[in-house]
């Protein structure tokens, strides 16, 4: 029985463009299915270890956007008001 196994490249991900899927690649992301296995807080820390710069908040609400399967824009404003809270506390 041959298991069929959806891989999602993760520049095919609504919000993740082509300069941060390089950078996803960097820590070791490089699908969907990865970088939900993660998860999008976790693969921002990695991010922002590997490169300070990715230490922005759109670069988090892109990635949780994309393991929601929507853009930023069309989450949910508490939780997008939850994660500019996190990315505020994480930063002090």
């Amino acid at each position: 029985m041959n298991t069929v196994i959806n891989v999602t490249p993760i520049e095919s991900t609504p919000g993740i463009g082509p300069n941060l899927a390089n950078d996803l690649r960097e820590v070791g992301i490089d699908t969907l299915e990865a970088l939900t296995r993660v998860g999008f807080w976790d693969a921002w820390q990695q991010l922002r270890r590997k490169n300070p710069e990715r230490d922005c908040l759109p670069s988090c609400l892109a990635l949780a956007g994309a393991v929601a399967g929507v853009r930023w824009n069309h989450l949910p404003p508490k939780v997008r008001a939850d994660i500019r809270n996190r990315v505020k506390a994480a930063r002090t």
